[in-house]
């Protein structure tokens, strides 16, 4: 029983501490600093002049990432990179650094302030410390917020796609949409992979970039991008529409509306596919295999989006049924993402 007691005070304190770590290891990749490591082992002091900090207040935080296994500690106070500063590396492509700065910036924190606020008035959290919606005006003036989004985005699709490739063939479509694609990566990579032409849309800034991220893949020219809202219409000329994580952000009102103009944009023979992490059903694992627990991205998507959330399988399947979709198929990656296939009624 003291054991238990020990391990239950241990998880306690484990969780407490969580947010030192994510906003120690956030301004060390803010810094840059796993870059530099990147190329060799430095002083604190030689880390501290290329980063314009001061180095004794430097090294508390640097000791304390080496702690956690972020960077090694040497002699002489030399730190140097370890397989986890690898990953966190931001001058190249998007990786899971960017990911982390997204997640954990300051304008970020400022809405998780704000999660006890939202739960009494019913605002979302992000709009009451901001006094601006997250995905329109404020990534429209914060540029360097919406490209770490941007990346983000980017670095969780291409670490997606290989997985889903394996299990779910979209050669069997002639056109693929996707909807709420961002910088285009997923459509680009199932073109490039498929043979089939490609539609991007997404709300008009969300996709101004995109042509440069698709035309990394060779594929520009078969992939049509489209500015708009998909809750108010859909481009038509697709036999399949792909969705990742788009849902998410909206409420059940607004996923049917959604789900309404796919049903009107598609053949009668058409697809939805829904590429999503699914929130377990009571009594399974609560958390995925790559270590995302999907109840508790649920909580911050709810910070950033007015009623959006992530659901289960079998919410996800009576949303489809109250737009006019059946279910076809679930296809399991192996990965946190699922593969539900609908169809129209």
């Amino acid at each position: 029983m003291l054991g238990q007691a020990s391990e239950s005070k241990k998880k306690i304190y484990q969780i407490i501490y969580g947010y030192w770590q994510s906003q120690c290891v956030y301004t060390a990749t803010n810094l840059g600093i796993p870059n530099l490591l990147h190329y060799g082992p430095q002083t604190v002091e030689i880390i501290a002049e290329k980063t314009g900090t001061k180095a004794e207040k430097l090294y508390v935080v640097l000791r304390a990432l080496a702690h956690l296994g972020i960077f090694v500690e040497k002699p002489e106070r030399v730190f140097a990179a370890t397989e986890l500063s690898e990953l966190l590396i931001t001058d190249d492509s998007p990786s899971i650094g960017h990911f982390l700065m997204h997640i954990t910036e300051p304008n970020m924190w400022d809405g998780w302030r704000e999660l006890e606020s939202g739960l009494k008035t019913g605002k979302v959290p992000f709009e009451i410390a901001k006094e601006q919606d997250f995905y329109t005006s404020y990534m429209n003036e914060n540029p360097q917020s919406k490209n770490l989004f941007n990346n983000a985005m980017s670095f969780l699709t291409a670490e997606a796609v290989d997985p889903l490739f394996e299990v779910y063939d979209f050669s069997r479509f002639k056109t693929v949409m996707d909807i709420g694609g961002n910088q285009g990566t997923l459509i680009a990579n199932i073109v490039k992979k498929f043979g089939c032409q490609g539609i991007l849309f997404d709300l008009p800034h969300e996709v101004e970039t995109a042509p440069n991220n698709i035309s990394k893949y060779g594929v520009l020219d078969s992939v049509k991008i489209i500015g708009g809202s998909a809750l108010e219409s859909l481009p038509k000329g697709a036999d399949a529409i792909t969705m990742k994580y788009f849902l998410s952000v909206f409420n059940q009102e607004d996923s049917i509306k959604v789900l309404t103009n796919c049903r009107e944009a598609l053949p009668q023979d058409g697809r939805v596919i829904l590429l999503q992490t699914l929130v377990p059903s009571l009594g399974a694992p609560v958390e995925y295999p790559d270590g995302t627990i999907p109840a508790l991205a649920a909580v911050q998507m709810m910070i950033t989006n007015p009623g959006g959330y992530w659901r289960t399988e079998e919410e996800y399947k009576n949303l489809f049924a109250a737009s006019g979709f059946k279910l076809e198929q679930v296809v399991y990656t192996g990965t946190s993402l699922t593969v539900m296939e609908f169809s129209p009624c």
